[in-house]
This record gives structure tokens, sequence and C-alpha cells, in this order.
């Protein structure tokens, strides 16, 4: 089994599972949409990519072309959770508000957690490589 691949899915889910409880922690209704969302603490993309990267650090060396890659994927996705999702959320939220100003709320609004803040993709990488160093050092 590819223990890069494990840690980072194993990243995803754990982030998806702390997202979760918080969530029902704060009162609120636990549904599939939010099991499975993007947005909100930790970024479950930036746990992913960090686990891979990191993995690969560990597994192929820091100076390989593996980590590279990796810490460039890591980069790209970074920067669209914290740029053009978080971007594209706060535009959707204007949309509602405009249509519900309108009396054309939607009856379903448009999703306005997409992206994320700083502190929530610091805490997403700091899981991933956690949980990539865990998945090594048991592996190998």
């Amino acid at each position: 089994m590819n223990m890069i691949i494990l840690s980072a899915v194993l990243s995803w889910m754990l982030a998806q599972l702390i997202k979760s409880v918080r969530w029902v922690l704060q009162g609120h209704k636990l549904t599939w949409h939010v099991v499975g969302g993007t947005g909100k603490m930790p970024s479950s993309h930036t746990a992913f990519v960090c686990a891979t990267a990191f993995g690969c650090g560990l597994r192929c060396g820091f100076d390989s072309v593996e980590f590279a890659l990796g810490v460039a994927l890591a980069a790209v996705v970074i920067y669209d959770a914290m740029g053009v999702r978080r971007e594209s959320g706060r535009h959707a939220e204007a949309i509602n508000d405009i249509e519900t100003q309108l009396g054309r709320g939607r009856e379903k609004p448009l999703e306005t957690s997409l992206g994320h803040r700083p502190r929530e993709v610091v805490a997403g990488g700091a899981l991933g490589i956690a949980v990539a160093a865990i998945v090594m050092a048991i592996a190998y």
C-alpha cells in the first residue's frame, strides 16, 4: 500500500471529521453537505496536499523531485483556497444579500463557505504534516 496516499486520505478524513464535530458542538445540525463540504476549520484540502508533500519528503528526501512537486502542488491548492475560493464565497454572499434585498431570494442560496482564512489553512497544514509523520513512522 502507498503510505503517502494513505496519509493524505487519512488527513483529509480527519479534517472533515474535525469540521463536522465542531459544527455539531456549535449547535448546528449535521448534514452530508457539512461532512463532505469545503471551507471551515481546518482546511481538508491543505491537510491532503501537505500530507502528500511531507510524506514525499520523508520517503524520498527533502531534496527530491517528488518533494518539490508536492510543495508546488500544495502551494497552488493553498493559494486557491485562500484566494480564489475565498473570494468566490464572498461574491456568493453578496449575491445572496442583493437577491434578498430585491425580494428575489433563492430557495437554496448560493454556497458561501468555499475558501479559507489563513488560520484554517495553517491548521490544515499542521494536521497533514502530523498525520504524514505518524503514518510514515509506523510504516517505515
